[in-house]
């Protein structure tokens, strides 16, 4: 029973995934200011959002469209000192307030090797974070970043395509846990007009692999693409399409966020 216990605490994200079809806004850490960010997020999770991915920005993101690399650039104007120790800060605040909902950080390799790859993940549990994503770093060169997650109790989720071999989609999702986070297509991140049903496929491919949970992501705009997704995977990211809202910096903080839950609502009931 000890047992039992303690492995639904580790994997809160994949219990999550696992109770229900889950619908994961991404937002880029203080875009525009650190304050909205905790308040977005805040609010999404007393709306009914179970799991948030934050975007730590970075001068260079990877695979990034431009509504993304545009948040990244506003956070880093906008908040000279923003550093990853803040951020955990945050999500430990969040957590004490929401400590049934997931936040997962999504940032460059070159972040967490800067901050101390042990040093980051020991901070990680300390301020209750519940997963990464590294989307530059490869799972082969990934042990002491896999080794150092799973003593910490944190989620290290890998990037698959519908580009990735067998070989390779059964190392990753080896190597994942939470999710696999599956690219609904090649390119850069943003809305797009269509999702591929042959992502199916791929889908069953990695739960032949491992009993993990799938979630996709880049270009899920809209309720079909939900839909579509919800019918053969866990999880749906939806990132640039909400980051956009967040470009005018005219609105209020209260209208961004209002705008924010409205287009949320929109995607997940039409």
């Amino acid at each position: 029973f000890i047992f039992r216990l303690k492995e639904e605490i580790m994997n809160l994200i994949k219990r999550l995934l696992n109770e229900k079809k889950q619908l994961i806004p991404y937002f880029t850490y203080g875009d525009p200011k650190v304050h909205f960010t905790e308040a977005l997020v805040s609010k999404c999770f007393d709306s009914g959002i179970d799991i948030i991915e934050l975007g730590l920005p970075f001068s260079d993101p990877i695979a990034d469209g431009p509504v993304i690399q545009a948040s990244h650039h506003r956070a880093l104007e906008n908040n000279p000192e923003l550093n990853i120790l803040d951020a955990l800060k945050m999500v430990a605040r969040l957590k004490t307030k929401h400590p049934k909902k997931a936040l997962i950080f999504m940032g460059s390799v070159n972040l967490v090797l800067n901050y101390g790859v042990k040093k980051f993940f020991i901070d990680a549990k300390k301020h209750k974070l519940d997963g990464i994503i590294i989307p530059d770093l490869p799972p082969e060169e990934g042990e002491i970043y896999i080794t150092n997650a799973k003593n910490n109790s944190i989620d290290l989720i890998f990037l698959a395509s519908p580009l990735t071999s067998d070989k390779r989609l059964k190392v990753i999702a080896k190597a994942s846990s939470g999710f696999v986070y599956l690219i609904s297509s090649t390119g850069t991140t943003g809305a797009r007009s269509s999702i591929s049903k042959d992502l199916a496929r791929f889908v069953k491919k990695i739960k032949s692999y491992k009993d993990i949970p799938v979630a996709v992501g880049f270009g899920i705009s809209k309720k079909e693409h939900l839909d579509l997704v919800f019918g053969f995977a866990d999880g749906g990211i939806v990132g640039s399409l909400l980051v956009d809202k967040i470009s005018d910096s005219c609105k209020s903080k209260d209208a961004q966020i209002k705008i924010i839950q409205q287009t949320i609502n929109y995607i997940q009931n039409g």
